[in-house]
């Protein structure tokens, strides 16, 4: 069994993604990672960050088309073979899988490397077929290990036929588990995506003939979801990292003035003035919010010590991240939980501006309650517990 990542596993190029990524590099030597594919977000940090990086790694990087744009050399290792034995009754003992990393073409891209020194990116299908002649005298096998779209892993199946099989990430989209044309199957070259933020894993099982070919594969996306059991070690880094990059956030937040300004609003835009201003007229709806959840959704982040995580926030308080929504505990408290406003929409002009306000609809649940970040969620049951409206009766004849 081997494990590999396709790249672009890197966190944002700040403070807090540089936590992340430090952490994950940890956790992938714990895990036993042989390969990663190294992607443009790896460079982002700077040229002596990720040398830093890449000592902390156990595991070895390749990458086949980050050139120096002097020479049009890679800057590591284009190519890797691993030796794999194979479990008693295969048809063959052992076989060489040969690793090639490939990230999409940004002709935009260029990273600064040692001595001034430029980092470009080539066209990964003219990579790989430069560079696959070599690596199939050294394997039985190859597997291309991408950072980039799917439609342009698609078009280098087609392009390199030299592939058996394509691995990758580029944003959430996962493919299907099965060969089927056009789409996970292109010649001889299977396909598989498995998205990214490393909520699913990605398997795929390998059944050889006897010339040493893929005879078959078995391929499956697992949701890493609450079902399966914490690693004891992995769990305690990760709590650690959290309250790191949390710690951090709020002395940067807390360094500012709790004077500073608001982010500015046009003067014709409401704004957002919290939940007690409406309770004051909608006493009924008011009391049924505070008995729900969201009147202290503010409150489940400070328990697990994530208040000033701003991936968090968004669906913890009233409209971060907007014009006049929420900034900090010091600058906006009232805007804390997921109040009236956070569905209904900035509440100053309601009631003298007139005309009808605040309509909304059950389906902006989804907007927070995802698959991700809510995997429990089944409106039939939620719903009816924030429920403070009563529904309209049906048309007439319907």
């Amino acid at each position: 069994m081997l494990f590999v990542d396709a790249g672009d596993w890197s966190g944002d190029p700040n403070p807090q993604g540089a936590m992340q990524t430090r952490a994950l590099i940890e956790a992938m030597n714990v895990l036993g990672y042989e390969i990663a594919n190294v992607g443009q977000r790896e460079l982002a940090p700077g040229w002596e960050v990720f040398q830093e990086r890449a000592k902390q790694a156990r595991f070895e990087l390749v990458s086949a088309n980050l050139v120096w744009q002097d020479s049009g050399e890679p800057i590591l290792a284009p190519t890797t073979v691993r030796k794999v034995t194979l479990r008693n009754g295969a048809r063959v003992k052992e076989v060489r899988i040969g690793f090639i990393g490939l990230c999409q073409n940004n002709p935009a891209f260029q990273a600064q490397g040692p001595g001034g020194r430029r980092i470009v990116t080539l066209d990964p299908a003219a990579a790989a077929e430069k560079l696959l002649p070599g690596l199939r005298k050294k394997a039985d096998i190859v597997v291309a290990l991408v950072s980039m779209d799917l439609d342009l892993a698609r078009a280098l199946a087609r392009r390199v036929k030299d592939i058996d099989l394509v691995l990758g990430g580029g944003g959430p989209i996962q493919t299907r588990p099965d060969d089927f044309p056009e789409d996970t199957q292109f010649g001889r070259s299977r396909l598989m995506y498995v998205g990214d933020q490393g909520k699913i894993l990605g398997e795929v099982r390998l059944f050889f003939n006897a010339q040493r070919g893929i005879a078959s594969t078995q391929r499956a996306a697992i949701g890493l979801s609450s079902e399966w059991p914490e690693d004891p070690a992995l769990a305690q880094l990760m709590e650690r990292t959290k309250a790191a990059i949390n710690d951090d956030n709020r002395a940067r937040t807390e360094a500012q003035s709790p004077f500073a300004a608001a982010p500015a609003t046009a003067p014709q835009q409401a704004i957002f003035t919290g939940s007690e201003r409406c309770a004051e007229c909608h006493q009924d709806e008011a009391a049924a919010w505070k008995a729900t959840g969201h009147a202290h959704a503010f409150q489940a982040l400070v328990k697990a010590n994530q208040d000033y995580n701003p991936k968090c926030i968004g669906c913890h308080t009233i409209a971060y991240g907007q014009p006049g929504g929420y900034t900090s505990p010091m600058m906006t408290p009232t805007l804390q939980n997921v109040g009236c406003e956070a569905c209904h929409g900035a509440s100053s002009r309601h009631p003298a501006g007139g005309g009808p306000y605040g309509r909304t609809s059950t389906v902006l649940c989804l907007t927070c309650h995802t698959r991700e970040n809510s995997p429990d969620y089944d409106p039939a049951t939620y719903i009816p517990k924030i429920r403070h409206w009563k529904e309209r009766p049906a048309a007439a004849g319907k």
